[in-house]
């Protein structure tokens, strides 16, 4: 840090993660400048969210005017998925184990949902400068401060700051100039859009739920929104450009949505009401998420495919690690390194945790035989396109590791996902009960349970039990907080429970002497900490820090389910 510091972070982007980073920033005391290019409000597609937004908001005292907003609540999402095309839905019915922990979340107008973040952070302090566009951004490793250069109309000038976080979404200001932008190989997709008034609504357990629906060219999204509007989106092969340019936007966009027989059913009586958009070349992530003084956050940073909904929410939980990360360089300038570590694997983790899922899901779909779902099947170890993801490279076993799993695990723990979702009709109607999904989520726990009790040998993996030093966001006051973590030699770590030295003593013990699951999930209780050793026992098993025996000495395989953030008790708080 400079001796010459003129206490300011400077932030390029208005939407939900340069809103909710100024948030974040103002209450933890740091002063802050908004450069928004657009006058608010202004359009954005992307409007699905997930509970975790929601707990973050709660947190920052936003969910008060979100509520009063009268968005579509959001319960659920309901795929028309897989073999069959049998539909799922995934619930987001968990226990309120804290005042932040949400069952829904809300299907939101993005130009009202962005306006009203924008609007508390310039009521909470926040230098809120519309219509200024940043032209430049100046920043090196050596204590200098950042300059940013910016325009507005005919006017023109420089501010120096601190720190910058980038929230420019897709323009990646900082990537882009410094080249970092990589563009996925896997998720070659684009999407077409636009919107609809009136049309089906549904009643009952499936009211407000977003739909995914398969089709030959890919898939569509139909999102109810309030006053009676659905945004409809059809994602296809980027290949398709061509076809879409022979036929024109608007024919190729309702050829797909022909091919989709309960698009049409819920569109019958609807009428478009906006023009039909189109977005390309979405799928991509920075070689670096920060770097000297600078934080990428959202989609300036990364962006996946939207089957999942997760876009805001990476957005909100990126901001939020910047600026409790910023706050504590201010206090703590010589853990630089460590904070930039610690932002990388923090941010990378959860939008690895959502490239592997989504790859899982594109790769199980076997239904339709066609050459969009081909293309997406996921050839094994030696497929190019995953090339520099950590997830897959642990996955498919290219790393020298006999414990690596192989593609097919992948597949069987999105198979286990969707059939504890999946509903036990074939159709679509106001007559869905969500109650059949219930009874099938405690079977499976009540067997989940039944498999780690026939476990009479419990040994740790790897060679080594290490306690690695890292950081966790404490979940109201937003300040970084030192915590420490297991890991292994690999140099993998399960974040999810910060744990002691008690704990990794335990672990130890358990290369010479093994322990049931009984007797290991007595000791894990004495210890008492972050999560309860259920959850502990079944993280480390399902990330092979562990395995267990019968007493036979055969494995126990445990029938795992796909993990993404975002949804539930256990959500990334940090």
């Amino acid at each position: 840090m400079s001796n010459n510091k003129c206490q300011r972070v400077v932030i390029v982007g208005g939407g939900p993660a340069g809103s909710v980073a100024a948030l974040c920033l103002r209450k933890l005391g740091r002063d802050v400048v908004v450069f928004e290019r657009e006058k608010f409000p202004r359009y954005r597609v992307g409007e699905s969210l997930l509970p975790g937004t929601m707990a973050i908001l709660t947190r920052l005292g936003v969910m008060d005017k979100i509520k009063a907003a009268h968005f579509v609540e959001k319960r659920a999402a309901t795929f028309i998925w897989g073999s069959g095309q049998t539909p799922w839905t995934f619930t987001f019915s968990t226990p309120k184990t804290a005042p932040w922990v949400y069952d829904h979340a809300y299907q939101v107008t993005r130009a009202e949902f962005d306006q009203i973040l924008l609007d508390v952070a310039r009521e909470r302090g926040a230098d809120v400068r519309e219509e200024h566009e940043v032209t430049d951004i100046q920043t090196d490793g050596n204590g200098s401060p950042v300059v940013v250069g910016w325009k507005n109309g005919d006017s023109s000038g420089t501010l120096e700051s601190d720190f910058i976080i980038d929230a420019s979404g897709s323009r990646g200001i900082i990537a882009k100039k410094l080249k970092m932008r990589q563009f996925d190989q896997y998720f070659q997709n684009m999407a077409v859009w636009s919107y609809y008034k009136g049309g089906k609504r549904f009643q009952g357990d499936l009211d407000g739920n977003i739909f995914s629906i398969a089709f030959e060219q890919g898939w569509i999204w139909i999102i109810p929104l309030k006053d009676d509007i659905y945004s409809v989106g059809v994602v296809t092969d980027k290949s398709a450009s061509a076809w879409m340019r022979d036929s024109g936007i608007e024919a190729f966009y309702q050829k797909c949505l022909e091919m989709c027989p309960l698009a049409m059913e819920i569109l019958a009586n609807a009428t478009r009401c906006e023009d039909v958009r189109v977005i390309r070349e979405w799928a991509y992530d920075a070689s670096s998420l920060s770097l000297g003084r600078a934080f990428l956050c959202g989609d300036s940073a990364c962006f996946i495919d939207p089957l999942f909904s997760q876009g805001v929410h990476l957005a909100t939980y990126s901001a939020m690690l910047a600026a409790a990360g910023i706050d504590h360089l201010y206090r703590n300038p010589r853990d630089a390194d460590e904070i930039h570590q610690w932002y990388e694997q923090s941010y990378r983790e959860a939008y690895n945790r959502y490239h592997q899922f989504l790859a899982a899901f594109y790769s199980a779909n076997s239904a339709l035989d066609s050459t969009f779902w081909r293309q997406r099947k996921i050839a094994g170890a030696e497929d190019s396109r995953f090339a520099g993801k950590e997830w897959f490279t642990a996955l498919s076993g290219q790393q020298v590791d006999a414990g690596a799993q192989g593609v097919e695990e992948l597949e069987a723990r999105a198979a286990t996902l969707a059939d504890l979702w999946q509903h036990n009709k074939n159709e679509v109607t106001d007559h869905f009960d969500e109650t059949e999904l219930s009874l099938r989520r405690v079977r499976w726990a009540s067997q989940l349970m039944k498999d780690f009790g026939r476990m009479a040998r419990i040994t740790w993996v790897a060679n080594e039990v290490l306690l690695v030093p890292s950081f966790k966001v404490h979940p109201t006051s937003f300040a970084l907080e030192h915590q420490h973590f297991i890991a292994d030699e690999r140099g993998r770590t399960m974040t999810t429970y910060a744990l002691t030295e008690d704990h990794r003593r335990l672990f130890e013990s358990l290369k010479s002497h093994p322990l049931s699951y009984r007797e290991l999930a007595g000791k894990l209780k004495e210890l008492k900490g972050q999560g309860t050793p259920v959850q502990i026992i079944g993280r480390l098993i399902e990330g092979d820090f562990l395995r267990g025996f019968d007493k036979n000495g055969d494995p126990v395989k445990i029938r795992a389910a796909l993990r993404f953030g975002g949804v539930g008790a256990e959500d990334d708080i940090s």
